[in-house]
């Protein structure tokens, strides 16, 4: 199933990239931008996102215990957990303000 799943959209990102080379698109900005953000949704590690943030571990673990900044999500074949650069960015962005 999972794979067939994978079959599809990437069936269906081919369609859209041929409509965009074309300027046949049916996508408004709105739609482009919202796709775009979730093509780089980038997976990070606990290390990685420490360091893409410039935190340490502990203060990492203290923020996302505060709830101000997402819990890891678990991915299937992963023993660690994941965070998305784009919610962070989104959470940091929230912290500024």
């Amino acid at each position: 199933m999972k794979l067939s799943l994978v079959k599809l959209v990437a069936k269906l990102l081919r369609e859209t990239a041929d409509k965009l080379d074309s300027g046949n698109s049916e996508l408004s900005d709105s739609e482009a931008m919202d796709l775009a953000g979730i093509l780089c949704h980038e997976v990070m590690s606990k290390d990685t996102a420490c360091r893409y943030l410039n935190l340490s571990r502990s203060r990492f673990d203290d923020l996302v215990r505060a709830k101000k900044l997402p819990k890891g999500r678990k991915r299937v074949g992963f023993k660690e957990l994941a965070w998305y650069r784009d919610e962070l960015d989104d959470c940091v962005r929230k912290l500024k303000q």
